[in-house]
């Protein structure tokens, strides 16, 4: 068994292993915060996205099914796409974007507008903002469960910097919260959307064993939806 994981790193070396930097995987979750920042501005509905993204959610389910039963499929797969994948995606796990894609799905389907595309840019910024600080720093910071307060920090501020646009600048496409008449300030608000991108990051792995690309969306589009829908407070 390890003879043949050494032939898989040794064929797909330019497959990164997990904790790595990963910087060709981190850029394609940057990019999906703009280009979601960029339909939202363009006033696409849930209805026209999500479409799409179940179109290509069955290519890609289709492309992983075939790749775990044919390993000629797989090596192909693997050679185009490897710098966007991590080690253990080669045979034993399905790609990250599955999940991404399942994520983006949901909080589209069942949450508001804003509120599912706010938690989208959360996944795609704040958690390879926390990454990032916490490869940088996290070594000077206290630790629980592998994640670090330099991460936590990271996603924070990355959080709050999303919470304070969607809501501020582009608050002309804003359906949750209106800072006009709602009783939280803008202020207020971004920092809790700060706390609310670094908790759903930081609790991601200890979210039954799911992926996080599909656990950070969800669970921050639940913490936003909670008290600007549920109890009222946005509006």
């Amino acid at each position: 068994m390890s003879t043949q994981v050494e032939q898989v790193k040794e064929e797909f070396t330019h497959i990164q292993p997990k904790g790595s930097w990963e910087l060709p995987r981190k850029m394609y979750h940057l990019s999906i915060g703009f280009i979601t920042i960029f339909a939202y501005e363009l006033g696409y509905g849930s209805q026209e996205v999500v479409p799409i993204l179940s179109a290509y959610l069955l290519i890609v389910l289709t492309a992983e099914l075939v790749r775990f039963n044919s390993s000629w499929f797989n090596r192909i797969y693997c050679k185009v796409l490897g710098p966007l994948m991590r080690q253990s995606e080669i045979n034993m796990r399905i790609n990250g974007v599955v999940y991404y894609l399942a994520g983006c799905i949901i909080v589209l389907n069942f949450y508001p507008r804003d509120i599912g595309a706010m938690s989208i840019v959360y996944l795609s910024w704040a958690d390879p903002t926390a990454s990032v600080c916490g490869r940088l720093w996290g070594k000077y910071t206290p630790k629980y469960g592998g994640k670090s307060l330099a991460g936590s920090l990271g996603a924070f501020f990355a959080g709050a910097l999303v919470t304070l646009l969607f809501n501020g600048s582009w608050s002309h496409s804003s359906l949750s919260y209106h800072s006009d008449s709602s009783p939280v300030p803008l202020s207020l608000l971004s920092i809790y959307g700060g706390l609310v991108a670094s908790i759903s990051e930081g609790i991601s792995d200890l979210a039954f064993g799911l992926d996080d690309n599909l656990t950070i969306p969800v669970i921050s589009a639940t913490l936003m939806w909670i008290p600007l829908v549920y109890f009222g407070l946005g509006v």
